[in-house]
């Protein structure tokens, strides 16, 4: 188990510095994109590590927005949002429990979709969906890279609940 956890969190960090690494100037929110889809994905297959270790990458890329590369709209819009979503990926770096990560990652994602709306910086079209099973039946929503529902809140219990209810296409 040590073994895997140690690979798991090599491969996050090898990702980190990759996605750092990446000319950021045409899309200086794309390594927040990026981890929070990681995040997104391992809590799907019910992966508490591998979710703990891609919102450390996430909180770090949050912590790395390079802000001078944003316009003036798009600087106050990430000023409204940036504090929270670091609150939450904060919280789910520091635990492996799954059902404490998605409480975060609620909030998280309701965060992360207003935040993508309202900076409009997407490189690739990207899906809100929700889940009315999630959050004890109130329903949540998150981010997805693809149509396709993969849920990152019943995971391998109920992987295709939900439905896409918004597509924010590409910004070309």
């Amino acid at each position: 188990m040590k073994k895997y956890l140690l690979m798991v969190m090599i491969l996050a960090t090898t990702a980190a510095s990759n996605i750092f690494a990446q000319d950021v100037s045409s899309n200086p929110l794309q390594p927040v994109v990026t981890s929070y889809i990681g995040l997104k994905n391992a809590l799907a297959i019910d992966r508490g590590d591998s979710a703990r270790a891609s919102a450390k990458v996430l909180y770090d890329a949050i912590d790395k927005v390079p802000m001078d590369k944003l316009s003036e709209d798009q600087h106050k819009s990430w000023m409204q949002y940036n504090e929270k979503l670091s609150h939450d990926a904060e919280h789910i770096k520091s635990t492996n429990e799954l059902a404490q990560q998605r409480e975060h990652f609620a909030k998280l994602s309701s965060n992360m979709s207003k935040m993508l709306k309202a900076m409009n910086m997407n490189d690739t079209d990207l899906y809100i969906q929700f889940c009315p099973m999630a959050e004890a039946g109130k329903g949540a929503y998150w981010v997805s890279e693809q149509s396709t529902i993969s849920n990152p809140y019943m995971g391998k219990r109920m992987p295709a609940c939900g439905k896409t209810t918004e597509t924010l296409k590409a910004n070309d």
